[in-house]
Protein backbone atom coordinates (compact mmCIF):
# COMPACT_ATOMS: atom_id res chain seq x y z
CA UNK A 1 0.00 0.00 0.00
CA UNK A 2 3.05 2.62 0.46
CA UNK A 3 4.69 1.78 -2.87
CA UNK A 4 1.24 3.09 -4.46
CA UNK A 5 0.78 6.15 -2.38
CA UNK A 6 4.37 7.07 -3.37
CA UNK A 7 3.51 6.20 -6.76
CA UNK A 8 -0.01 8.36 -6.87
CA UNK A 9 1.80 11.00 -4.98
CA UNK A 10 4.66 11.46 -7.59
CA UNK A 11 2.27 11.09 -10.36
CA UNK A 12 -0.33 13.91 -8.61
CA UNK A 13 2.42 16.16 -7.53
CA UNK A 14 3.28 16.57 -11.69
CA UNK A 15 0.23 17.43 -13.08
CA UNK A 16 -2.35 19.07 -10.39
CA UNK A 17 0.48 22.11 -10.06
CA UNK A 18 1.88 24.36 -12.15
CA UNK A 19 4.79 26.47 -10.19
CA UNK A 20 4.71 30.55 -11.04
CA UNK A 21 7.97 32.03 -11.48
CA UNK A 22 11.20 32.49 -9.22
CA UNK A 23 10.52 32.82 -5.94
CA UNK A 24 12.38 35.72 -4.26
CA UNK A 25 14.28 34.53 -0.88
CA UNK A 26 13.85 36.25 2.32
CA UNK A 27 15.80 36.19 5.86
CA UNK A 28 14.31 36.88 9.31
CA UNK A 29 15.46 40.72 10.43
CA UNK A 30 17.56 39.90 13.18
CA UNK A 31 19.29 36.80 11.80
CA UNK A 32 22.51 36.97 13.70
CA UNK A 33 20.68 36.96 16.72
CA UNK A 34 18.20 34.07 15.98
CA UNK A 35 17.99 30.61 17.79
CA UNK A 36 15.80 28.94 15.09
CA UNK A 37 12.64 29.39 13.45
CA UNK A 38 9.81 27.01 12.28
CA UNK A 39 6.75 27.50 10.40
CA UNK A 40 3.28 26.85 11.03
CA UNK A 41 0.30 26.35 8.85
CA UNK A 42 -3.47 25.44 9.86
CA UNK A 43 -6.74 24.29 8.04
CA UNK A 44 -5.48 23.98 3.99
CA UNK A 45 -8.25 21.93 3.57
CA UNK A 46 -6.61 20.24 0.76
CA UNK A 47 -9.31 18.78 -2.07
CA UNK A 48 -8.87 16.52 -5.01
CA UNK A 49 -10.65 18.94 -7.61
CA UNK A 50 -9.53 22.17 -6.29
CA UNK A 51 -7.02 23.82 -8.39
CA UNK A 52 -6.88 26.72 -5.90
CA UNK A 53 -5.78 24.67 -3.21
CA UNK A 54 -2.99 22.47 -4.77
CA UNK A 55 -1.16 26.26 -5.70
CA UNK A 56 -1.82 26.72 -2.80
CA UNK A 57 0.02 24.17 -1.16
CA UNK A 58 2.63 23.95 -3.64
CA UNK A 59 3.19 27.83 -4.46
CA UNK A 60 3.14 27.79 -0.11
CA UNK A 61 5.85 24.74 0.07
CA UNK A 62 8.24 27.16 -2.72
CA UNK A 63 7.83 29.94 -0.72
CA UNK A 64 9.41 28.51 2.38
CA UNK A 65 12.62 26.53 0.29
CA UNK A 66 13.30 29.80 -0.81
CA UNK A 67 14.03 31.12 2.81
CA UNK A 68 17.58 32.05 3.32
CA UNK A 69 17.29 30.49 6.84
CA UNK A 70 15.56 27.22 6.89
CA UNK A 71 12.80 26.42 9.04
CA UNK A 72 13.79 23.45 11.72
CA UNK A 73 10.31 22.76 11.59
CA UNK A 74 7.27 22.78 9.64
CA UNK A 75 3.96 22.27 11.47
CA UNK A 76 0.68 21.53 9.81
CA UNK A 77 -2.23 22.01 12.47
CA UNK A 78 -5.16 20.04 10.99
CA UNK A 79 -7.57 19.99 8.43
CA UNK A 80 -4.91 19.95 6.41
CA UNK A 81 -7.51 17.63 3.93
CA UNK A 82 -11.01 18.22 3.65
CA UNK A 83 -12.39 14.58 4.00
CA UNK A 84 -9.35 12.77 5.05
CA UNK A 85 -9.43 11.42 1.17
CA UNK A 86 -6.56 8.70 -0.12
CA UNK A 87 -6.76 10.85 -3.35
CA UNK A 88 -6.71 14.41 -0.89
CA UNK A 89 -3.96 12.86 0.82
CA UNK A 90 -1.66 11.85 -2.31
CA UNK A 91 -2.05 15.37 -3.71
CA UNK A 92 -0.98 16.84 -0.30
CA UNK A 93 1.96 14.45 0.38
CA UNK A 94 3.28 14.61 -3.31
CA UNK A 95 3.07 18.57 -3.35
CA UNK A 96 5.36 18.00 0.17
CA UNK A 97 7.71 15.34 -1.74
CA UNK A 98 8.70 17.60 -4.37
CA UNK A 99 8.93 21.00 -3.11
CA UNK A 100 9.29 20.69 0.63
CA UNK A 101 13.01 21.41 1.97
CA UNK A 102 12.10 21.61 5.67
CA UNK A 103 13.58 18.18 7.23
CA UNK A 104 11.42 18.14 10.40
CA UNK A 105 7.35 17.97 9.32
CA UNK A 106 5.08 17.50 12.23
CA UNK A 107 1.23 16.82 11.09
CA UNK A 108 -1.77 17.19 13.49
CA UNK A 109 -4.78 16.10 13.00
CA UNK A 110 -8.37 18.01 12.47
CA UNK A 111 -11.94 17.24 12.48
CA UNK A 112 -11.62 16.97 8.54
CA UNK A 113 -8.37 14.48 8.76
CA UNK A 114 -10.26 11.86 11.12
CA UNK A 115 -13.92 12.65 11.65
CA UNK A 116 -16.46 11.49 8.72
CA UNK A 117 -18.21 14.03 6.95
CA UNK A 118 -20.19 14.48 3.93
CA UNK A 119 -17.84 13.22 1.51
CA UNK A 120 -15.56 10.68 3.59
CA UNK A 121 -16.82 7.33 4.03
CA UNK A 122 -14.33 5.96 6.43
CA UNK A 123 -14.79 5.89 10.31
CA UNK A 124 -12.69 7.12 12.85
CA UNK A 125 -10.19 4.25 13.13
CA UNK A 126 -9.78 3.80 9.16
CA UNK A 127 -8.89 7.73 9.03
CA UNK A 128 -7.12 7.78 11.76
CA UNK A 129 -4.77 4.59 10.17
CA UNK A 130 -4.95 6.40 7.38
CA UNK A 131 -3.53 9.84 8.57
CA UNK A 132 -0.77 7.07 10.50
CA UNK A 133 0.19 5.74 7.14
CA UNK A 134 0.76 8.54 5.01
CA UNK A 135 2.94 10.70 7.45
CA UNK A 136 5.03 7.07 7.86
CA UNK A 137 5.02 6.63 4.33
CA UNK A 138 6.73 10.44 3.71
CA UNK A 139 7.92 11.77 6.52
CA UNK A 140 11.12 11.30 9.01
CA UNK A 141 8.89 12.30 11.63
CA UNK A 142 7.25 8.74 12.21
CA UNK A 143 4.56 8.29 14.65
CA UNK A 144 2.38 5.63 16.40
CA UNK A 145 -0.16 7.34 17.86
CA UNK A 146 -2.02 10.74 17.05
CA UNK A 147 -0.47 12.93 19.36
CA UNK A 148 3.53 13.09 19.85
CA UNK A 149 6.07 15.15 21.34
CA UNK A 150 9.51 15.87 20.01
CA UNK A 151 12.61 17.93 20.96
CA UNK A 152 13.97 20.46 18.62
CA UNK A 153 17.01 22.62 19.69
CA UNK A 154 15.95 21.84 23.33
CA UNK A 155 12.78 23.27 23.14
CA UNK A 156 9.32 20.88 23.36
CA UNK A 157 7.08 20.52 20.39
CA UNK A 158 3.81 18.97 21.38
CA UNK A 159 1.45 17.49 19.15
CA UNK A 160 -2.17 17.24 20.92
CA UNK A 161 -5.11 14.88 18.72
CA UNK A 162 -8.71 13.92 19.18
CA UNK A 163 -8.85 9.95 20.05
CA UNK A 164 -12.60 9.59 18.55
CA UNK A 165 -15.10 11.34 16.42
CA UNK A 166 -15.89 14.10 18.39
CA UNK A 167 -17.57 16.18 15.48
CA UNK A 168 -16.12 19.68 15.38
CA UNK A 169 -15.02 19.25 19.01
CA UNK A 170 -12.01 17.35 20.58
CA UNK A 171 -12.39 14.09 22.56
CA UNK A 172 -8.67 13.70 24.93
CA UNK A 173 -8.44 10.20 26.11
CA UNK A 174 -7.39 9.58 29.99
CA UNK A 175 -3.96 7.90 27.85
CA UNK A 176 -3.39 11.33 25.92
CA UNK A 177 -4.42 13.33 29.20
CA UNK A 178 -1.44 11.53 31.25
CA UNK A 179 0.73 11.38 28.20
CA UNK A 180 0.32 15.05 28.18
CA UNK A 181 1.07 15.46 32.05
CA UNK A 182 4.66 13.45 31.91
CA UNK A 183 5.65 15.50 28.88
CA UNK A 184 5.10 18.89 30.43
CA UNK A 185 6.43 17.76 33.63
CA UNK A 186 10.05 16.50 31.98
CA UNK A 187 9.84 20.08 29.53
CA UNK A 188 9.79 21.82 32.70
CA UNK A 189 13.33 20.98 33.76
CA UNK A 190 14.72 22.39 30.11
CA UNK A 191 14.14 25.86 31.02
CA UNK A 192 13.16 26.55 27.57
CA UNK A 193 9.39 27.41 26.04
CA UNK A 194 7.48 24.85 25.11
CA UNK A 195 5.36 25.08 21.89
CA UNK A 196 2.14 23.11 22.02
CA UNK A 197 0.20 22.30 19.10
CA UNK A 198 -4.05 21.48 18.74
CA UNK A 199 -6.32 22.11 16.03
CA UNK A 200 -8.54 22.95 18.73
CA UNK A 201 -8.73 26.15 21.11
CA UNK A 202 -9.74 25.68 24.72
CA UNK A 203 -13.59 26.78 25.27
CA UNK A 204 -12.82 30.20 26.93
CA UNK A 205 -9.94 31.24 24.39
CA UNK A 206 -10.97 33.09 21.75
CA UNK A 207 -14.64 32.47 22.85
CA UNK A 208 -16.29 35.05 20.85
CA UNK A 209 -15.75 32.87 17.51
CA UNK A 210 -17.99 29.47 16.78
CA UNK A 211 -17.95 28.38 20.22
CA UNK A 212 -18.89 24.79 18.75
CA UNK A 213 -15.73 24.86 17.03
CA UNK A 214 -13.32 24.46 20.45
CA UNK A 215 -12.21 21.65 23.34
CA UNK A 216 -15.51 21.29 24.26
CA UNK A 217 -16.48 19.64 27.58
CA UNK A 218 -12.74 18.77 28.59
CA UNK A 219 -11.41 22.11 28.47
CA UNK A 220 -11.52 23.15 31.64
CA UNK A 221 -9.61 19.74 32.59
CA UNK A 222 -6.88 20.40 30.06
CA UNK A 223 -6.65 24.04 30.50
CA UNK A 224 -5.84 22.81 34.58
CA UNK A 225 -3.15 20.48 33.43
CA UNK A 226 -1.81 23.47 31.68
CA UNK A 227 -1.08 25.44 34.59
CA UNK A 228 -0.20 22.78 36.64
CA UNK A 229 3.87 22.88 35.94
CA UNK A 230 5.80 26.18 35.46
CA UNK A 231 6.24 25.86 31.65
CA UNK A 232 5.71 29.22 29.62
CA UNK A 233 3.97 27.33 26.80
CA UNK A 234 3.03 28.70 23.59
CA UNK A 235 -0.43 27.17 22.61
CA UNK A 236 -0.88 27.38 18.60
CA UNK A 237 -4.33 26.40 17.50
CA UNK A 238 -6.19 26.48 14.23
CA UNK A 239 -10.05 25.89 13.17
CA UNK A 240 -11.95 28.95 13.57
CA UNK A 241 -10.96 30.99 10.62
CA UNK A 242 -10.68 33.99 12.16
CA UNK A 243 -8.37 35.77 10.12
CA UNK A 244 -6.43 38.88 11.57
CA UNK A 245 -7.32 42.50 12.94
CA UNK A 246 -5.82 45.41 13.84
CA UNK A 247 -6.19 44.93 17.37
CA UNK A 248 -4.48 41.82 18.69
CA UNK A 249 -6.97 39.49 17.22
CA UNK A 250 -6.07 35.58 17.17
CA UNK A 251 -3.64 35.99 20.29
CA UNK A 252 -4.10 36.13 24.00
CA UNK A 253 -2.36 36.07 27.05
CA UNK A 254 -2.73 34.70 30.51
CA UNK A 255 0.00 34.30 32.87
CA UNK A 256 2.86 31.68 31.63
CA UNK A 257 0.57 30.92 28.38
CA UNK A 258 0.37 32.39 24.83
CA UNK A 259 -2.66 31.34 22.93
CA UNK A 260 -1.81 32.22 19.17
CA UNK A 261 -5.41 31.16 16.58
CA UNK A 262 -3.69 30.85 13.28
CA UNK A 263 -5.33 31.57 10.19
CA UNK A 264 -6.83 29.07 7.76
CA UNK A 265 -4.53 28.87 5.19
CA UNK A 266 -6.87 27.39 2.36
CA UNK A 267 -9.91 28.89 3.04
CA UNK A 268 -11.28 32.33 3.37
CA UNK A 269 -11.02 33.64 6.72
CA UNK A 270 -14.62 34.92 7.33
CA UNK A 271 -15.46 34.26 10.63
CA UNK A 272 -15.19 36.72 13.23
CA UNK A 273 -15.50 39.73 10.64
CA UNK A 274 -11.29 39.87 10.66
CA UNK A 275 -9.68 42.50 8.57
CA UNK A 276 -7.69 40.51 6.59
CA UNK A 277 -9.54 37.67 4.86
CA UNK A 278 -6.87 35.85 2.65
CA UNK A 279 -6.19 32.32 1.82
CA UNK A 280 -2.46 31.79 1.85
CA UNK A 281 -1.47 32.87 5.22
CA UNK A 282 0.74 31.22 7.57
CA UNK A 283 3.02 32.14 10.74
CA UNK A 284 6.78 32.55 10.76
CA UNK A 285 7.69 32.13 14.23
CA UNK A 286 11.32 32.77 15.49
CA UNK A 287 13.48 32.22 19.32
CA UNK A 288 15.42 33.92 20.51
CA UNK A 289 17.16 33.62 23.73
CA UNK A 290 14.73 36.37 25.75
CA UNK A 291 11.63 36.26 23.16
CA UNK A 292 9.33 34.57 20.71
CA UNK A 293 8.63 36.67 17.59
CA UNK A 294 5.94 35.79 15.24
CA UNK A 295 5.40 36.98 11.97
CA UNK A 296 2.24 36.62 9.59
CA UNK A 297 3.20 35.47 6.34
CA UNK A 298 0.94 34.54 3.21
CA UNK A 299 3.23 31.99 1.26
CA UNK A 300 1.27 31.79 -1.27
CA UNK A 301 1.53 34.98 -2.34
CA UNK A 302 5.18 35.36 -1.07
CA UNK A 303 4.56 38.69 0.97
CA UNK A 304 4.75 39.58 4.17
CA UNK A 305 2.29 40.88 6.17
CA UNK A 306 2.36 43.86 8.45
CA UNK A 307 1.37 41.71 11.55
CA UNK A 308 4.15 40.79 13.65
CA UNK A 309 3.80 39.89 17.59
CA UNK A 310 6.66 39.30 20.02
CA UNK A 311 6.48 37.53 23.58
CA UNK A 312 9.28 37.64 26.22
CA UNK A 313 9.92 34.83 27.77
Amino acid sequence: MSVLYKILAVVLAVFVFSPSGEVASYAPPAQEEMQFSFTVLSDGHMEGNSAEKHTLYGEGFRDMASAEVQSRALVMLGDNTMNGQVFENAILYGLLRKYNTVDTVLMAVGNHDICPGKHNRGDYDKLRERFIRFNNTFLENQIDELYYARVIEGCYFIVLASDCDAGVAQYISPEQFEWLNGVLKEAETSGKPVFLFSHWPLNHVFSEVWQEGHVGEQSDELHALLQKYDNRIFFFTGHLHMGLREDGYGVFEEGQITYINVPSFGSENTNGNADVQDTGMGLQTEVYADKVVVRVRNFAAHTWTAYTYSFSY
